[in-house]
């Protein structure tokens, strides 16, 4: 998969404490991808600074609650997830943890962190900290064919 970026990444920033955690969950068998109730997107497509899904080749965003990710240059990942059943019911959002940066996990319809168990919603609200901010969204427009990130 080709990696993209999206202009106005907001990341969160990677401490010490945040990389240590991060190399403790990957020696511990701890899965650092993505869960599997999200899939990889495909059909993107870079047009200039923002980035264009077809909403046909991502049959996950069919139905309220689906996800699809997206990979970065950066090596962090963006979550396209359908909100609602209105043509603009989606929301886009790196799934870097707002507490330390670690890549949140999708469980069930939630974003769990597994260093320190935060959790977010489906939509990226903080339901439990130690987070104390949403996961950063990037703007969304769409139509019935397609949703454009950035």
């Amino acid at each position: 998969m080709s990696d993209f970026e999206l202009d106005g990444l907001k990341s969160a920033h990677l401490g010490r404490r945040a990389v240590l955690c991060g190399a403790l969950a990957v020696a511990f068998g701890l899965s650092a991808d993505i869960a599997t109730a999200s899939s990889p997107a495909v059909g993107l497509k870079q047009v200039g600074k923002k980035l264009q899904l077809d909403l046909a080749k991502n049959k996950a965003l069919l139905k309220i609650g689906g996800a699809v990710t997206i990979a970065l240059g950066d090596g962090s990942s963006v979550a396209v997830v359908r909100t609602a059943a209105t043509t603009n019911g989606f929301v886009a959002m790196n799934l870097s943890c707002t507490h330390q940066g670690v890549q949140v996990e999708q469980q069930g319809s939630n974003w769990i962190c597994p260093a320190h168990g935060s959790q977010f919603s489906s939509a990226g609200k903080v339901l439990r900290g130690p987070a104390n901010q949403a996961l950063y969204k990037y703007p969304v427009a769409a139509t019935a064919k397609t949703v454009t990130i950035g």
